[in-house]
């Protein structure tokens, strides 16, 4: 069995349930994404976001192979804040990333999300997770070093919508 499929299917915090996305979240998922504020640190989502871009990682679900993606919901609602996943590819070390509505900024969701998913990995045999971080984007980058992340390398990035931007490269071990 590969590390990915070790994963728990549903992470419970103290507010928070971490999911597989469904069908019936993809008004919340849209309108947390279609925001270039959210959009813009990210690496390869789409702006704008549209629905068809949603319906497209919605209907993926199992099929992912180098993905395990949560839907972040608030635990009483379920209503979807955000998304946090992991990323699975040979050779390198597994790689977190996530996104938040920004009206949920500021909340400490990015921490607990991303806490928890990091904890249940580690839970899950997996030893080693990296994040990348544009190096102006500090909430992110504060986020990752609160779950225990340490900076690793200042590099550029290489990602065409940041080319040569300052990229932080954060790494947690279990």
């Amino acid at each position: 069995m590969c590390l990915r499929d070790a994963l728990p299917a549903v992470i419970e915090t103290e507010r928070l349930r971490l999911r597989a996305p469904v069908s019936s979240d993809l008004d919340a998922i849209v309108a947390g994404a279609n925001n270039w504020n959210v959009i813009e640190p990210t690496a390869s989502l789409p702006f704008p976001y549209l629905a068809e871009h949603g319906r497209a990682f919605i209907a993926k679900g199992a099929a992912r192979r180098q993905q395990h993606p949560y839907a972040i919901a608030l635990g009483e609602s379920d209503e979807v804040i955000g998304i946090a996943g992991l990323y699975f590819v040979s050779g390198v070390p597994v790689e977190l990333g996530y996104w938040l509505a920004e009206p949920q900024w500021g909340k400490g969701f990015g921490a607990e999300s991303a806490g928890a998913l990091v904890e249940a990995a580690g839970q899950s045999g997996i030893d080693t997770i990296r994040a990348r971080v544009l190096a102006h984007n500090q909430a992110s980058a504060r986020v990752l070093e609160k779950i225990g992340f340490v900076l690793v390398e200042r590099t550029q990035s290489i990602v065409e919508r940041h080319r040569g931007k300052p990229l932080l490269v954060l790494e947690w071990r279990r």
